[in-house]
Order: structure tokens, then sequence, then C-alpha cells
């Protein structure tokens, strides 16, 4: 099984965002559901950026009975919290999250962050914080 690709978007200061379905798993580039429990999904950030400055965020549902999502430690230097191990997020049944991400600690050598879901009802958002000029 391959990853599924979760596309960050970039969030523009004072401006509404574009409709994301937070919960419905329809997202064409975002809010997709997991569709391995293996391999789960890889958060690219948008293009032209890298992510830093910890801006980003996840928001999380669940669709079904409830799970996990776990984030895993990044390998990429100076990732310099890496040794802080994964984190593991827990959803109740029909559950949702927002969780900040301490991008120094989940940042791969590709530049992008790995998430594992426990079970395929769990959807993902990605969203990045843009910076104020």
């Amino acid at each position: 099984m391959a990853t599924t690709a979760i596309a960050c978007e970039l969030g523009v200061l004072n401006t509404r965002s574009a409709d994301l379905p937070f919960t419905a798993g329809s997202g064409s580039g975002n809010a997709i559901a997991a569709t391995s429990t293996t391999d789960g999904w890889v958060i690219s950030p948008p293009s032209g950026i890298e992510f830093a400055n910890d801006r980003l965020v996840i928001i999380l549902g669940d669709t079904g009975t409830g799970g996990t999502a776990t984030f895993k430690a990044g390998d990429r230097y100076p990732a310099q919290r890496a040794d802080l191990g994964d984190l593991v997020i827990t959803l109740a049944s029909a559950d949702g999250r927002i969780v900040p991400i301490e991008t120094s600690r989940f940042l791969q050598n590709d530049g992008t962050i790995i998430v594992i879901p426990s079970v395929t009802a769990l959807i993902m958002t990605a969203f990045m914080l843009p910076r104020a000029v």
C-alpha cells in the first residue's frame, strides 16, 4: 500500500479559507480519509514553502467508532526534538480534534510529516497558518 497524500493548505491573513470538509472525507487534497492503517498519510507543505516556525495545524475527525492517529518522530536534521518520539492522539466515536504540530519534532528527511491511523475511519486536514507581515 502507498501513503495517502495530504496537501497542506496555506492560510491568508484576514481571509476565509477554502471549503474544507473536515469530517466528510471527500476532499481532493485535504480532508482525506485514511486508506491504509499501515502506511497512513504523508503531509506535504504548501508549494514553495517549508514547514517551519510551528505554524502547522492538523484537524482530525472520526466517522466510525474511534481510533488513534500516530505522528511519527522526525528523522530530518536538525529535527532537534525528534528524540521525544511519536505522538499519539486518541479520538472517540464521531470525535474531532485540532492539533497544533511542532514541526521540529516530526519533520522527515524529505520535508514531510507522516501520520499513521489505527483505523480507516479517520479524516485528516492540514492547515498552515500564514506569517504576519
